[in-house]
This record gives structure tokens, C-alpha cells and sequence, in this order.
């Protein structure tokens, strides 16, 4: 069950999406030693400073299949403009080679990818535990408003007590692999998130999105991801 599991901890504070933004930037890479991938993010960080409103955040992912991927960076850009300044600095601060030669002897890139939000709502920088369900969607003019119903009910009634959101899967993925969408639901931390997992029986509100989006949509995975730490 080869994922992307790089997901979601989305960290957008505001949830107005436009053509310029806001989205994200998913960077999966498989490590051994994540104690000095966690150095090298620490060097990089003070090295190049992140433009202005980029934010990243390395999450540990678990419970994800096969999926080679341990950890993902979450790169999250305000606008295009940040996203062509981030992807210039890659090749204008001495930070970035110092970063690579360090992280190539002890980590594999897995996967990149952009993501673009469809909706969301919380906050999810005081979420620290995330499940993601991937999903391949035929017909997303259907499955976002069902999603929408959805998740109006689960942000209310406990099932989904922190931050939440969807993402059209963008440039970097297959879909018969990894699906065309992400959701996901954030939890402030790990025991909240198991008084929920050990729910045997989906509530009413997910047993009505199951029947308006069966025949359009295939689950490709459900995952989770742990922040380890947030850059600004």
C-alpha cells in the first residue's frame, strides 16, 4: 500500500484559497537517523532563512503500509511569488549545499509533490497528530460538497476536534498509486486522537458521505503523521 504520507499536517491559519495561493509543497524522504535529519533541518533553517510567509514543518509519518517513507517536509507557501523565492534560494544560499551533503549519505527522497486546498477549517499548528485518507476522485464537483456536509458535523461533534481540510492532489503523483485527494483531520495530541480511533461504529454523518460518494471516489489509504517540529 505505497502512500504519500508526507500528509497533511496542513498550516495555513487562513483557509481563503484563491489561484495564488495558498498551497503546499510535500517532500518525502525515508531515514535511518532522523535525530541528524532533525540537525541538518536546524542548520538549514538558521542558514537560509525561509522567505516571508513560508513556513515548514517535518512531520514523522507511522502506520503507513509499505510506503518507504518515514518522515515529510510540509513546505507551506502564501502565494506563487514565495514559492518562485523559495525555489530560487535552493540555488543562491551556500545553507542549501551544506543540507545536501549532510542529508544524502543518511536519507532517500520518496516523493514530491504540490497540494492545493479545496476546504479546511481550525487551526492546525495546535494539532500535533494527523490522519490522512487518500482517496482517487472521479467526480469532485460531487465529493467536495459531500465532504463539506461532512466535516460541518464532525468539526461540531467530536470526531474531528482540531483542524481539518482537502487538498486537490497537484503535480508529482500518480493517481492510481497515491489518489487525486487528501483529507485530513487534526488532533491537539496522541491520546485524543486514540479515544477517537478506538470508535467502532462510523457516526451518521460519515455512513451519508460513504453513500454519496462510493461510486466516485476509491479509499487509497488511511495514514498518520506526528509533527516534530515546526520552522516559521
Amino acid at each position: 500500500m505505497k502512500k504519500i504520507t508526507f500528509l497533511i499536517a496542513i498550516f495555513f491559519a487562513s483557509y481563503s484559497f484563491s489561484a495564488d495561493g495558498p498551497f503546499l509543497g510535500l517532500f518525502g524522504i525515508k531515514t535511518d537517523n532522523p535525530a541528524a535529519v532533525v540537525a541538518a533541518t536546524d542548520t538549514l533553517n538558521k542558514d537560509c532563512k525561509n522567505p516571508e510567509g513560508v513556513t515548514v514543518t517535518l512531520v514523522a509519518e507511522a502506520f503507513n503500509g509499505s510506503e518507504p517513507t518515514t518522515h515529510t517536509y510540509l513546505v507551506g507557501f502564501p502565494n506563487n511569488a514565495a514559492y518562485v523565492e523559495w525555489n530560487a534560494q535552493i540555488a543562491t544560499c551556500p545553507g542549501w549545499t551544506k543540507y545536501f551533503e549532510t542529508m544524502n549519505p543518511i536519507s532517500e527522497e520518496t516523493v514530491s509533490a504540490l497540494a492545493f486546498p479545496l476546504a479546511g477549517g481550525g487551526d492546525a499548528t495546535k494539532d500535533t497528530v494527523f490522519v490522512n485518507f487518500f482517496a482517487n476522485v472521479s467526480r469532485p464537483d460531487k465529493f467536495l460538497p459531500a465532504y463539506q456536509d461532512l466535516m460541518e458535523v464532525a468539526s461540531t461533534d467530536g470526531s474531528c476536534p482540531g483542524s481539518w481540510g482537502l487538498f486537490a492532489i497537484g503535480p508529482g503523483v500518480t493517481p492510481d498509486q497515491f489518489g487525486t485527494h487528501i483529507a485530513f483531520c487534526g488532533y491537539p495530541d496522541l491520546a485524543t486522537y486514540m479515544e477517537q480511533a478506538q470508535v467502532r461504529v462510523p457516526t451518521k454523518a460519515f455512513q451519508r458521505f460513504i453513500r454519496k460518494t462510493f461510486r466516485i471516489s476509491e479509499n487509497k489509504g488511511v495514514t498518520n503523521s506526528f509533527v516534530v517540529k515546526r520552522y516559521d
